[in-house]
């Protein structure tokens, strides 16, 4: 009992800082719901460069930002997760594209891998996620993993307004889709 109590300083300590660390974490920072998303300029796994305004459908994008669709295997699990619900989106009248730092060729490769549709960009020269304060900052240039994001989705409306944002403070735990599409139904 004495071991406790005087652990007992100690562990509420640290569950406090815990309890900080989570609710002081933010994903795109500089981007809270209601505001726009910067404009985007990217090449897609075919080469061709897409802006937001041609990758948005009737109602919004949903866009989701992945580390990379190559080495990662939560990336690719989600990628399989949205080929799946991708449909779901586009009946309501939400595209639907993703981000990573890939190379032109990888993204191809996941395309016909993963039999996709819509959009695979390429965030070259991390501007769009240095843009969005989610470049991850853990690599340094030089290194392989240098210009991945943290990842996360964003849900669009049909001008470009972040309606929604969906992140984990850990990489390797993702979002799931039904959330993004019960917030998508509702609007």
């Amino acid at each position: 009992m004495s071991r406790l109590i005087k652990a007992l300083p100690l562990l509420l300590v640290a569950l406090f800082t815990l309890g900080a660390t989570a609710q002081s974490w933010q994903w795109a920072p500089d981007f809270s719901e209601g505001s726009k998303l910067p404009p985007i300029s990217a090449q897609d796994q075919n080469g061709s460069v897409h802006t937001l305004a041609d990758l948005t459908g009737e109602k919004g994008l949903v866009l989701v930002l992945s580390r990379s669709f190559d080495w990662c295997p939560y990336c690719i699990s989600q990628l399989q997760q949205l080929v799946e619900v991708a449909p779901e989106f586009e009946a309501m009248g939400f595209n639907v594209a993703t981000m990573t730092y890939d190379a032109l060729e990888t993204l191809k490769n996941a395309e016909i891998d993963y039999g996709i549709d819509f959009p695979l960009l390429r965030d070259e020269e991390t501007r769009h996620f240095s843009a969005l304060g989610i470049l991850n900052d853990q690599y340094e240039p030089g290194e392989r993993a240098y210009g991945i994001p943290y990842p996360g989705i964003f849900l669009l409306n049909a001008d470009g307004t972040i309606e929604a944002k969906f992140a984990e403070v850990d990489y390797r735990d993702r979002p799931d889709f039904s959330l993004v599409l019960d917030v998508a139904e509702a609007l």
